[in-house]
This record gives C-alpha cells, structure tokens and sequence, in this order.
C-alpha cells in the first residue's frame, strides 16, 4: 500500500513536471524578452539622454568658440587699426625726420658757403654843385670882386671799401631768387684844390698884409654809408643787386661858410658783380648820394650904404660810379 503509494506520487510528480516544463520554458523566453525588451529601451533612454546631454555641451562649446573667435577678430581688427595707425605715424614722423635733416643739411651748406664780402671800390666822383664861393673855398668876395656862382659841378675821384653781411639767402622763406645783405661802406673822394683868401684877409686885418698871401687846400669829402642790399640769384655768374635806401653821414673838408663839417643823407645805388673765380668777384656799381640844395649865408653890414655880402652854404649832393673788387668768406 506503502509501494502504490510512493509510486503514485512520483509518477504524479513526474507528470507535473513535464506538464510545467513548457510552461516555463515559455515563461523563461517570455521573461528573457521582456528583459530585453526593458534592457533595449532602458538602453535607448540613456542614449538619448546622452545625445541630448552632448548635442547641449556641443551647442555652449559652439557658441563659447563663435564667441571667441568673434572677440579674437574683434582683436585681430583694432591691432590691425592700431598698426595702420602706428604705421602711418612712423611714416609721418620719418617724413617730418627727412625733411628736417634736410633743413639741417641746406643750413649746414648754406654756412658753409662763401655768403660775405669784403670789397674795395674805385672811380669816379661828382658834386652836384660845386664849393666856389664859399667863405673858407675860393671866396672873392673877399677881394672885391663879384661873386661868380658856377653852375657846373665839381669833378673828381673816389676811394673805398666796405662790407657785406648775408642776412637772409631766400627772403626769410619767401622766395629763393633774393637774397638780402646788410651792407656797411665807407669811402673817400677828392674834388681837386681851390684858393682860400681869408687867411691872408685876416692877415691884413691885424696888420700883417701879404704875409702869408693865398693859400691853396684839398676840397675833400668822406662818406659813411649803412643800407640794406637786395641781390638777385640768378643762378649764373652774374648777380645784380640793388641799395632802395641807404643812410649816408657826409663829412667835408675845409667847413662849410656856417663852419660846419658834417651832413646827413640818403645814399641809393644799383649795381652787378660777377664770380671771377672761386671766392674772388668783380663788379660796377652807380651810387647817388641826396642831401638837400644849398645852403644860403648873408654877412648883415654894419656900415650905412655896404649891401650884405652873400655867400654860398655847402651841399654834400653827389654820384659816384666805377668798379670794385671783393672777396667772398
């Protein structure tokens, strides 16, 4: 009873577990596909959690780059400004630096070329009046005779020197054609001898008649002459030049019939020199010296029925004309 018992119970046993066998199984797949299934999707979650994560991150990098590549172009711009910048300011400075040398170097040759002068002048001189009738210059009146006022003028010579200070080579900037010297010159002329009576009139006065008798004298003037010289560049040989005014103070020998020496004037003149060679010229010049006309004196008589005796004052009116030669340093 025991035996069919224990039988019973394993072939019942047996059975069920054939009979659960494919149950499970198919359970077992069924469960294997769904975790799968699960695991699949979990998967694809996760991926698609990633690529969102990582199309973000790459989106902030994008725009982080496009930032800064748009600040590095913004940098690579204001550099490129700013070496436009320098370069045209070096460029300024360097042409401001060239023509500053260049000044430099006009100025060094400038000072170091022969722009004064020293000269000496010769020729002829004539008085636009001459000195008869003076009281100190062949004065008949003296004598009893008439007065005789000649018209003609006094002729003679001239001698000199002078110099040449350069003031300016270009007009101060204005032009390169003119140039402008400051010129200072003196000069002796000589009008020959004349007769002085009154030393043996005085003579006679104090009782010495004929003594001494008629003296002969040297009727002399010296010139000292300071003006402005406008010379022309001609860029030749040749350079014309011209004195618009010039003060002249004139001393003359014997004194005038007031007893005085001295005069001042206006001197213009006009001439042209030419570069013999090297620091060596020549030239011509014609110079006039203006001083005013003559000068009338009157002896007022102090006997009834004697006229007033007349005399002739002094001009120092005059032109000189020759040559001169001079030395440039």
């Amino acid at each position: 009873m025991k035996t069919i018992t224990k039988t019973s119970l394993i072939s019942l046993a047996v059975a069920s577990t054939i009979a659960l066998a494919p149950q499970a199984a198919f359970a077992h797949k069924t469960g294997k596909k769904h975790t799968h299934k699960t695991a699949t999707h979990a998967s694809k979650s996760v991926s698609t959690y990633n690529s969102s994560a990582s199309t973000s991150s790459s989106d902030a990098r994008l725009r982080a780059l496009e930032a800064e590549v748009q600040a590095l172009r913004s940098e690579v711009g204001r550099t490129r400004s700013e070496a436009k910048t320098a370069v045209a300011a070096s460029e300024q400075a360097s042409t401001q630096a060239k023509l500053v040398e260049g000044k430099i170097e006009e100025h060094e040759k400038e000072s170091k070329e022969n722009n004064n002068t020293v000269f000496f002048r010769g020729g002829y001189a004539a008085m636009t009046h001459n000195r008869n009738d003076e009281l100190l210059v062949s004065n008949s009146a003296l004598n009893g005779a008439p007065i005789q006022n000649e018209k003609n003028g006094g002729a003679g010579w001239y001698v000199g020197a002078g110099f040449d200070h350069r003031l300016t080579n270009d007009l101060w900037g204005f032009t390169d054609l003119v140039a402008i010297d400051a010129e200072l010159m003196f000069q002796y002329m000589n009008f020959g001898t004349a007769t002085n009576t009154l030393v043996a009139a005085a003579s006679t006065a104090v009782g010495k008649v004929g003594t001494l008798g008629t003296i002969q004298n040297q009727v002399t003037q010296f010139t000292l002459t300071a003006s402005p010289k406008i010379k022309f560049n001609t860029g030749t040989i040749f350079t014309p030049w011209v004195i618009p005014f010039g003060l002249s103070v004139n001393v003359i020998s014997p004194p005038s019939s007031g007893v005085t020496v001295l005069n001042p004037g206006l001197m213009l003149g006009v001439g042209g020199e030419f570069q013999i060679w090297k620091a060596l010229i020549a030239g011509v010049d014609f110079r006039y010296n203006f001083t005013g006309g003559d000068l009338s004196y009157t002896n007022q008589s102090g006997l009834a029925g004697v006229p007033p005796v007349r005399l002739h004052g002094v001009s120092t009116d005059g032109l000189t004309t020759g040559g001169y030669f001079g030395f440039k340093f």
